[in-house]
């Protein structure tokens, strides 16, 4: 439970980086009138994101790569971040984000590796216009280094998960044998009927 509440902060931490990033000044949005969420329904939400999954397939698989080839590497979280705001003449301009912390990963292969200490960011950019969601700037990386003290923590958190995980893929195994082994119930045999006597 602790391990996975650990989990949970450096997550928190993740998110609360993400909101400290914000659009650069080149894409002249309106920081006196926010947006707020809710301005982004659910309908364009999907729509943005799937829009944008298809350009951040590379990326993820890139990071998939270097992790193969032992280079340090961000473990890039598929979930997307959004965040809405006005654009020149009242659009909706989005950053979509997607974090993830930088390892460097272990010479046996299994697992996350060291940390770095550094949280990545891949922001999408894109406004609405006529309905259609238009990209502004091709996708760019952001950088926050938490420190050394950081790493340590996500790390050891890093290995936590790991270990909690590879404990329930064995108690899955487990209880998937024990299912196998266990014989199925037979059924008692229908009691023979007695033919009806004829008078």
């Amino acid at each position: 439970m602790t391990a996975r509440l650990q989990s949970i902060t450096l997550l928190a931490a993740a998110a609360i980086a993400l909101a400290l990033s914000w659009p650069p000044a080149a894409l002249a949005v309106d920081l006196s009138h926010p947006r707020q969420q809710r301005d982004l329904t659910p309908a364009l939400r999907d729509q943005l994101t799937e829009t944008i999954s298809d350009e951040a397939s590379p990326f993820l698989n890139a990071e998939d790569e270097k992790k193969s080839r032992n280079e340090p590497y961000v473990d890039l979280q598929p979930q997307f971040e959004y965040l809405p705001n006005y654009g020149p003449g009242g659009r909706l301009v989005v950053s979509a984000k997607l974090g993830g912390a930088e390892y460097v990963p272990p010479k046996s292969r299994v697992g996350k590796g060291t940390s770095t200490g550094k949280l990545k960011y891949l922001v999408f950019t894109y406004s609405l216009v006529k309905g259609k969601w238009v990209e502004l700037n091709k996708p760019r990386w952001e950088t926050q280094d938490l420190g050394p003290k950081a790493a340590k923590k996500m790390t050891a958190a890093a290995e936590r998960a790991e270990k909690y995980k590879a404990a329930q893929a064995q108690a899955e195994e487990r209880k998937r044998q024990k299912a196998q082994k266990t014989p199925a119930p037979t059924q008692a045999p229908a009691p023979a009927q007695t033919p009806a006597k004829t008078h």
